[in-house]
């Protein structure tokens, strides 16, 4: 049995990465301030653009369809966690090797770290739970029984 709370909080993190990724950007591309420390190539804005509709597409809305289908214990939630966070992953090292070859966009990678390994880690437990019991809501009855 697939404890209710486990895909709460499976779900809920994939929720909340879409929440903050949305907000971030929003903040990114509305103040130069806040811009200014993220940008990849200070003299070609397109080089940190070039990352929104990729990551809205994968980060953000992947996000809410992963979390969706994790919390309704479907079947696809599986693939859709793993397809969100080797996005993500991609992302990251493609920023890693950003900041070693040019020592700018520190504060990309940073940022990026954290739901890198935490997408990964929330998708295994994803995973791991649908090889177990042959779905991520509960194996015996198909609900939260």
């Amino acid at each position: 049995m697939v404890d209710r709370t486990v895909r709460q909080v499976l779900g809920g993190y994939f929720a909340v990465q879409a929440i903050v990724g949305g907000g971030f950007w929003v903040v990114v591309l509305v103040s130069p301030s806040v811009r200014k420390g993220f940008e990849m190539l200070g003299a070609e804005r397109a080089v940190t653009d070039s990352f929104v509709a990729a990551d809205i597409l994968v980060g953000i809305v992947g996000s809410v369809v992963a979390a969706g289908l994790i919390l309704a214990g479907r079947p696809t939630a599986p693939p859709v966690a793993a397809l969100v966070a080797g996005g993500i992953t991609y992302a990251t090292l493609y920023i890693l090797a950003w900041v070693v070859f040019t020592g700018t966009a520190g504060a990309m990678l940073a940022i990026m770290v954290p739901p890198a390994i935490l997408s990964c880690f929330c998708a295994h437990q994803v995973w791991v739970t649908w090889r177990r019991t042959g779905s991520v809501a509960d194996a015996t009855t198909g609900s939260d029984g």
